[in-house]
């Protein structure tokens, strides 16, 4: 079976999803939309399809059996609604949305349709992350003991002038952690599990004229005894590798966007010196250190397109579906409510 996509929001991140979905086998990208007509077509001058300004003739399609959805976050509910009501399944840009609220009710409508639903974190799918991540679950780690997320990035003023949405509440949600920080948020929650308390500080540093945050920092305690810190910021220059810490009673790991820099256990195994000697390697799926897009390459998004792909075709979950995509803005809520009472929020 064929799956044919359709992209509603033809911004930045749209050609990074159409050149992903020409790519998969099984796969074609049948149209895309956008209310600036002018953005939809120049995205159709490299990849064909045809072009609709009402993402709703769009849906009418009985060749689109599914949607990238690349609107801004605080935008997607209602379409997302619309889109399950259509039948269509669902593969969201991160965030899903801006509050775990929103998410709960594009959760109910694609039940409600029978449709899938997925949230792109591509940095799940890459080699350093599916390594940790069997390491864990093989018990390498021992009992972990410290998570860590640091996101030192840089925006500049003109990246949020870009656009009327960048920088809102409404719209973006939130901003160091929601919009750039909440890739690693969610693979430090896949790695170590549910956070159970947080305390938290965030800050407006660097920038002007935004509503949220360009500097947070926040202590977490995870419901396996561990501890951890996350620290974003987008006012850092020139901007430094997403960097992720694991650390456990029996050994340790790092991951810099996705490719692992340290990887250290006390009971070594054969392959470990192979994942060693491939530290020099450049990451494979690029950074958002210093620019949103210009270091981006596709291949995390094509994994994960060609895993949702596959789970439209064979009736199962994607590997990334809503719920686990709802995480990440659950506890990046839980931090802003900790940092405006300056207290100890629990989940």
């Amino acid at each position: 079976m064929e799956i044919g996509f359709g992209i509603i929001g033809c911004g930045a991140i749209a050609p990074v999803h159409a050149q992903s979905i020409t790519e998969i086998p099984g796969a074609r990208l049948v149209a895309v939309s956008d209310v600036v007509e002018r953005n939809a077509r120049m995205l159709t001058e490299r990849y064909p399809a045809e072009v609709y300004t009402d993402y709703r003739r769009l849906l009418e399609r009985d060749d689109i059996h599914a949607v990238s959805l690349c609107v801004p976050s605080g935008m997607r509910a209602e379409i997302a609604e619309v889109c399950a009501a259509a039948g269509k399944h669902i593969l969201a840009e991160k965030p899903l949305e801006v509050s775990s609220e929103r998410i709960d009710r594009i959760l109910k409508a694609v039940e409600k349709a029978g449709t899938t639903l997925g949230c792109i974190f591509q940095y799940r799918f890459s080699e350093g992350a599916q390594q940790v991540r069997k390491a864990i679950d093989n018990g390498r780690f021992g009992r972990l003991v410290l998570g860590d997320a640091y996101i030192k990035w840089y925006r500049s003023q003109e990246y949020y002038q870009s656009g009327a949405w960048r920088g809102t509440r409404k719209l973006d949600g939130g901003g160091a952690l929601m919009n750039q920080g909440v890739h690693q948020v969610d693979q430090l929650i896949w790695f170590m599990g549910k956070v159970r308390t947080v305390q938290a500080r965030t800050a407006l540093i660097g920038h002007e004229g935004i509503e949220v945050e360009d500097l947070a920092c926040a202590l977490l305690a995870f419901e396996n005894g561990a501890m951890g810190v996350i620290e974003a910021s987008t006012a850092i220059w020139p901007g430094h590798p997403g960097h992720i810490e694991i650390h456990g009673t029996d050994g340790s790991a790092v991951i810099e966007d996705g490719a692992l820099r340290f990887w250290k256990f006390q009971h070594e195994l054969s392959e470990d010196e192979q994942i060693r000697a491939s530290f020099d390697k450049p990451s494979e799926f690029g950074t958002g250190a210093g620019d949103p897009l210009s270091n981006l390459r596709h291949e995390g998004h094509r994994r994960q397109i060609e895993d949702f792909a596959l789970a439209i075709r064979d009736n199962r979950p994607p590997m990334i579906d809503g719920e686990e995509g709802r995480h990440a803005v659950e506890l990046i809520e839980a931090i802003y409510r900790a940092a405006r009472t300056g207290g100890t929020v629990v989940l």
